[in-house]
């Protein structure tokens, strides 16, 4: 069964499943296809069985600022539902996916009854603390936020268009492109598939203590 795919549903009895799958819908998009704009509201939280899915703010201007990015087996747009709000955000579909939307208004009266309240609770809470953490990087400067983000959020490395991670971490392409240049002659990161991964902890972690320092003996 498909919905066994998602997080909040793995192990879960096969009848409360069935009963549940009764009010799901299961769509193909594809790549850069809307999934819901900000400021929609409609009755449905959604799951991803394959794909990926990015949720995006826009500016003034109507540039894109990437926010949140899911993968396989996560959920999105609960908190909106939970809330009784209209979507705070955008979703597009970063690959050709498979999405579910279920029908929170049926699905609500399980919210209170375990697993589904502990994952819940656990899920919201990582994303909530995620947003958070990742907003203190502003205050950073632009080695410092990569370093951090490598560190505490490497799922946003992986597979992402660097123009986006780029947006997303406030610096221009071209000065991510030259910081992750300099930690892969270091020898502390390596691309692989597309993707970003850390091959030495250790000294990510001293560059960290590093660039302080610096900063702290521009600063005297």
């Amino acid at each position: 069964m498909k919905l066994k795919k998602l997080s909040l549903f793995f192990n879960i009895d096969d009848k409360l499943l069935k009963e549940i799958s009764t009010y799901c819908t299961f769509k193909k998009y594809l790549k850069n296809e809307i999934i819901f704009f900000e400021g929609e509201k409609d009755k449905y939280f959604y799951g991803i069985i394959q794909g990926q899915v990015l949720m995006y703010d826009t500016d003034l201007k109507g540039n894109i600022i990437p926010k949140n990015q899911f993968g396989c087996g996560d959920i999105f747009g609960l908190i909106s539902q939970i809330q009784n709000r209209a979507y705070c955000l955008s979703a597009v579909s970063e690959s050709e996916s498979e999405i579910v939307k279920i029908d929170y208004s049926k699905f609500q009266k399980h919210i209170s009854t375990p697993p589904f309240s502990d994952r819940i609770i656990k899920m919201l809470s990582n994303q909530i603390m995620q947003e958070i953490e990742f907003n203190k990087l502003q205050k950073f400067d632009a080695t410092k936020r990569v370093i951090f983000t490598l560190l505490n959020f490497p799922q946003k490395f992986i597979k992402k268009k660097k123009y986006l991670l780029a947006k997303e971490l406030n610096m221009s392409a071209e000065t991510l492109s030259r910081i992750l240049s300099r930690l892969k002659n270091e020898g502390i990161i390596c691309y692989c598939e597309k993707s970003i991964k850390v091959t030495n902890y250790e000294k990510l972690k001293s560059l960290i203590i590093e660039t302080y320092l610096q900063n702290n003996q521009r600063n005297r």
